[in-house]
């Protein structure tokens, strides 16, 4: 073996794979149990909207994003979409890619600091524990944010450490793997396009010692970033600049000012903001965080004004030249960052993860780079801010459930445990929640959750509304905002006569009975016909028609099953009524709204006990605001 260099490499590169592979999964466990986003099994809000539309194409996926939500991150989405192919949209699997990026993640910062800044190995440890648990990496609760964010900081840490290889030694292939990953991290999301700023400045810094990789490097981020902003604005004439939901950015310096002051304080240990977004806000918190929140960001002060003064005291040439380099480096890149983070209507916390890592990063520069009694004292300053650190992390990690996403998901699969603990609740056609669930139309995307799990169309009403026999045809459930949790309102009738098979035979004869007439644009001319909506046999009912139908002598029980027919109009007005001697009783009255997607059908299903005597049941089919627009389906209107 001593003889074969060669085959002592390979035994080398084998156990450092190996230790590596050891490491991850330790780290990987480590992630899920800190954050323990498997704890869900179900998608909700904007996660639930993303990966029930990875079933189309990777190109309509894409173009949905940029001209729905006018967000042009092709990577991005690609690959988000492989994802969701590839797992099939399972929740768990999803969620043990995002923690696997960050596992990965971790690992690269980790090299980072010990590899490229040369940090201790204690300290290169305890300053990725920081990074790995830190609150700003709470994106790993949304799952569409743990995929693109983790992406973009995993591009991000590489092109930091290709940007400190330049400063050692400006390369040709240096400047090109710079301008790559650039052109990379802009496509996964557009506020990178900020780190042309101190691109530019590492190219123009270095100019004198190598004008070529200089140029190429300078002309490439300026290509890049051109052809990103021509792509939107000109090709796909989308703006530059917009924030959550589409919504415009405007540019309200009071507002950005205030946000960078606080994105500044969170760099440095003090946690400002929304709990819903920051777990907890430094006014809310108890005292002894507050004084070790202060402590770290004295600490933390300390040691960049220690690194600020001893590059500034190094002397004159060379040294002086690359120590002011690297740290422009460091800190245009924390403040374009920061920057980025303030140019919006909401700062988002995860956008605060990258300018910390820059910072975590100066840190370890300065530690390095400082000489004699100064740099003890300033390892000694480090230790001591790691563990301040840590025993807040520690804290804010015991409010993840604070977390606006974690709020949804506990709802969203609290409502799914519901259901499948219930026998039969899944068997449902609808299932109505009294109470004030807080964004519902968020958490459900408007039917979406429904159709995408397969579970019943969700009706909601207020805590106090009264169970009428309209509603003991559904499950009703009562919402208990105390713990997100649902209960059964109506258990004894919650479920209907499985055994009862759909049945519209009432209304077959019924367009027999009808005189066509040219005015009505249907199959048979008559506002009553037989149809097929997304595969399912019905009748359809188009508005305006009201039709009597006789009730056979020992019949007790009127089954009904409608959807409205298409995405579009106001909604129909459908009301049904038992006749009889002693008058006319109301069993439904309701306004029936149009479908959010034309292949999906709503299928609302009830049972209502005939009144004694009752003779004749009325179906009235109309529209208050305009007479010809709607159309019902009825998938079972029988009696027995």
């Amino acid at each position: 073996m001593d003889g074969n260099p060669s085959g002592v490499k390979s035994v080398k590169w084998a156990e450092s794979a190996l230790l590596f592979i050891f490491i991850a999964i330790i780290l990987w466990l480590a992630i899920e149990a800190w954050f323990d986003p498997l704890q869900f099994r179900v998608f909700a809000g904007d996660d639930l909207g993303t990966f029930a539309s990875g079933h189309t194409s990777s190109a309509e996926f894409i173009r949905s994003s940029a001209f729905l939500f006018h967000k042009f991150r092709p990577v991005a989405t690609s690959i988000i979409f492989a994802i969701a192919q590839w797992t099939k949209c399972d929740f768990r699997e999803i969620a043990s890619v995002g923690l696997a990026i960050h596992t990965a993640n971790a690992m690269i910062f980790f090299l980072l600091l010990y590899r490229a800044i040369k940090l201790p190995l204690s300290l290169s440890i305890g300053v990725t524990a920081i990074a790995v648990f830190n609150r700003f990496a709470t994106y790993l609760l949304m799952q569409d944010q743990a995929i693109m964010e983790g992406m973009a900081v995993a591009v991000f840490l590489l092109l930091l450490i290709i940007s400190l290889s330049f400063l050692e030694r400006p390369m040709i292939r240096r400047s090109l793997l710079l301008t790559l990953l650039f052109g990379l991290i802009i496509y996964i999301h557009e506020r990178y396009l900020v780190l042309a700023l101190p691109l530019i400045l590492l190219s123009a810094g270095n100019f004198s010692f190598n004008r070529k990789s200089s140029i190429i490097l300078a002309g490439g981020v300026t290509l890049s970033a051109l052809s990103y902003l021509c792509l939107k604005k000109f090709w796909l004439g989308e703006p530059i600049l917009v924030g959550t939901g589409g919504r415009s950015i405007d540019f309200n310096v009071s507002q950005i000012c205030s946000f960078v002051w606080h994105g500044a304080l969170n760099l440095v240990g003090i946690n400002r903001g929304p709990a819903y977004l920051s777990l907890e806000d430094f006014a809310d918190s108890p005292f002894w965080l507050q004084f070790v929140s202060v402590a770290a960001a004295i600490l933390s002060c300390c040691l960049i004004a220690a690194i600020v003064r001893d590059t500034i005291l190094s002397p004159a040439g060379k040294e002086k030249k690359a120590a002011f380099l690297r740290l422009g480096l460091y800190v245009s890149t924390t403040a374009v960052l920061l920057l980025a983070a303030s140019i919006t209507f909401r700062q988002e916390y995860r956008w605060l993860y990258t300018p910390f890592l820059v910072f975590l990063s100066l840190l370890g520069f300065g530690v390095v780079q400082l000489s004699g009694d100064r740099k003890r004292w300033a390892r000694l300053a480090l230790t001591f801010l790691l563990l301040l650190s840590l025993c807040r992390e520690v804290y804010l990690a015991r409010r993840h459930s604070r977390f606006y996403s974690f709020e949804s998901y506990r709802i969203a699969n609290n409502l799914v445990a519901t259901l499948h603990d219930v026998a039969g609740g899944v068997h449902q056609d609808a299932v109505l929640i009294r109470g004030a669930i807080p964004s519902k139309e968020w958490i459900f995307m408007d039917g979406t959750f429904s159709r995408f799990y397969h579970l019943p169309s969700l009706e909601f009403g207020a805590q106090n509304s009264t169970i009428e026999q309209t509603d003991e045809s559904r499950l009703v459930l009562d919402y208990d905002a105390s713990d997100r949790s649902f209960k059964i309102a109506n258990a004894g009738q919650a479920f209907t006569d499985q055994s009862h098979r759909m049945d519209y035979a009432l209304l077959e004869h019924s367009p027999a009975a009808l005189t066509p007439d040219d005015r009505w644009a249907t199959p048979t001319k008559t506002p009553v016909f037989l149809t097929s909506k997304n595969g399912v046999n019905c009748m359809a009912v188009v508005a305006p028609i009201e039709m009597y139908f006789p009730v056979p002598q020992g019949a007790g029980v009127l089954h009904i099953c409608f959807s409205h027919m298409y995405a579009m109009g106001d909604g129909a007005d459908l009301e049904i009524a038992a006749i009889g001697p002693a008058g006319t009783n109301v069993l439904l009255s309701r306004v029936v709204p149009p479908l959010v997607n034309n292949d999906f059908p709503v299928w609302r299903k009830y049972e209502f006990a005939l009144p004694a005597n009752t003779q004749q049941v009325e179906l009235h089919v109309f529209s208050k605001t305009d007479p010809l627009a709607d159309w019902i389906a009825l998938r079972d209107f029988s009696l027995d």
